[in-house]
């Protein structure tokens, strides 16, 4: 009698626990289900979509992997070959020409946005009768390649052989890879603002590796704002991002291969702006034509209206005779709100006579791209004597409107577009 006590006492004592149980059982695969993270550990033997590929049949479109085989199977039959798929190394960029439509004006939609996933892994080529089979199969598939040339498995293979730039939150290093020239950008404990986050811990005597650790934190999130901007955006104009590596945070190491974070970035060669009127009116001309393709796409771009606050000649290479911006980090897609300027006394008014829209100055970020640009740049690649007697006039007329600031850099483009070819058909038929 006593024992059936004792059993019926544990029962009631155990009941609450098997309950709490139950219902943590339930609330964790609410919170967690199946399919969420399938993705991320999807393998053979394992899950996909929250399916399991041991109970799918071999050739239902649910099971990738083998549909990809058989894919690979059937190319193979039809070649009659044995070889692998012909895979063709491209690590270049093509870019929207961004033309004028049929009434003369560009949409900002025509800045497309290049997939880099054609970067630094071969593909596959776009005539093979495979290829949109296998990217639909693979899609979801957890094993991604490389959308760069460089990443943490290769960075390494960078030879650094000096240091060429050095700016208040990063250095900018010649590496070689190939034979080949790469710039490799680095927060190092060399930095002004570093140094003097280190020399202000000393003086506080809380030197220690925490707060040393801290003096790198901001430089290190502008590379990293530099590195996701590029990841977003994509213009000619704009140095090309060829790969990076994070890490850690770690970055009082200056050996590649243990830095925290590394981007690399196409090289480049420094100038002096004043040596732009030295060029042949044919590429002043037509680098002029690029840069306002350029402030067209930062009034436009994917992510709003972006300002350049920090114009500067050493902001800008010469990379295959274009001119590319290659600092980033300053940049911003915030609009001033009005009357902010010292100048202006009315709440709602706004610099360059701008209306007041939703508080802000809108237009105020393309305004100031386009005068910064005209004076460091536009100034001296349109300089109007130095262009052909048919344009000459032309080209002092918008010389004139720059000054003003009247156009917008899609109208820049498209009447510097009209004054090329008016220019190049009359040297044609000269020739």
């Amino acid at each position: 009698m006593i024992r059936d006590k004792t059993k019926g006492l544990v029962f009631i004592l155990m009941f609450p626990l098997f309950g709490y149980i139950f219902v943590m059982y339930v609330a964790m695969f609410r919170v967690c289900p199946i399919g969420s993270y399938s993705e991320d550990y999807s393998s053979l033997n394992g899950r996909f979509n929250g399916i399991r590929l041991q109970n799918l049949p071999r050739d239902t479109s649910s099971y990738p992997l083998e549909s990809a085989y058989q894919l690979l199977a059937k190319h193979k039959q039809r070649s009659g070959q044995t070889n692998s798929l012909p895979f063709q190394e491209n690590i270049g960029e093509s870019f929207s020409n961004n033309q004028p439509n049929n009434d003369g004006k560009r949409s900002p939609h025509n800045h497309v946005q290049i997939s880099r996933d054609l970067k630094a892994e071969g593909t596959l080529s776009k005539n093979n009768d495979v290829y949109n089979d296998l990217t639909r199969n693979w899609k979801h598939f957890n094993i991604q390649r490389p959308r760069y040339l460089f990443n943490c498995s290769n960075i390494h293979d960078i030879k650094i052989k000096k240091k060429i730039g050095h700016g208040v939150s990063k250095q900018t290093f010649l590496g070689e890879y190939n034979g080949e020239h790469v710039a490799v950008k680095m927060v190092t404990r060399h930095l002004r603002d570093v140094r003097d986050c280190f020399d202000d811990i000393k003086q506080r005597n809380v030197d220690t590796p925490q707060t040393r650790s801290k003096c790198f934190a901001i430089p290190t999130m502008k590379l990293m704002k530099e590195i996701l901007f590029l990841e977003q955006i994509n213009h000619p104009n704009l140095v090309s991002l060829l790969g990076y590596c994070v890490r850690s945070e770690e970055s009082d190491s200056t050996d590649i291969s243990e830095h925290g974070v590394v981007a690399v970035y196409e090289h480049g060669q420094r100038f002096v702006v004043d040596s732009l009127q030295l060029e042949s009116w044919q590429l002043r001309l037509q680098q002029a034509v690029e840069l306002a393709d350029f402030l067209d796409y930062l009034e436009n771009s994917p992510l709003g209206s972006l300002i350049v606050p920090d114009f500067k000649e050493g902001h800008f290479l010469f990379v295959d005779y274009s001119i590319k911006m290659i600092d980033l980090d300053d940049v911003n897609n915030i609009e001033p709100q009005c009357g902010l300027h010292p100048k202006i006394v009315d709440d709602d008014k706004c610099e360059y006579d701008l209306k007041c829209l939703r508080a802000q100055c809108i237009g105020f970020n393309a305004k100031t791209n386009m005068k910064h640009m005209n004076r460091l740049l536009f100034k001296r690649l349109l300089f109007p004597l130095t262009f052909p007697d048919v344009i000459m006039k032309n080209i002092g007329q918008v010389s004139a409107q720059l000054d003003s600031l009247s156009y917008s850099g899609r109208e820049l483009f498209n009447e510097l577009r009209s004054l090329q070819n008016i220019a190049l058909a009359n040297l044609r038929k000269h020739s």
